[in-house]
């Protein structure tokens, strides 16, 4: 999201080309089309976003400890729940939407 979307405080600019991607991953003899400089500040974003993404993964579980701390109860004592079961609980904590219907567009 990056160097392909331009998706940082690096500015709205693309600086990697869309690629296939080869058998077990990248071409690792493609050369970058961007210097060292960009390339560490590139390192940084994604860094950034890393760290803004794992402190609010944290706040989300402390916020929710309660309803996590019940579930885990419940599953080392059943092992198992349905998708319904897990949505009664966590309702009894927050707000939880509507299930929406999938209806296949023909």
């Amino acid at each position: 999201m990056v160097t392909r979307y331009g998706m940082s405080d690096l500015g709205p600019i693309a600086l990697e080309a869309q690629q296939s991607e080869i058998f077990l991953g990248r071409d690792f003899t493609a050369r970058s089309e961007y210097s060292e400089e960009i390339a560490s500040r590139i390192d940084g974003q994604v860094r950034a976003i890393v760290d803004h993404c794992y402190e609010n993964a944290r706040r989300i579980m402390r916020e929710n400890r309660t309803v996590i701390d019940r579930l885990v109860d419940l599953l080392i004592e059943k092992e198992t729940i349905d998708g319904e079961e897990f949505r009664q609980i966590v309702a009894e904590y927050t707000f939880v939407p509507e299930k929406e219907q999938y209806v296949p567009q023909l």
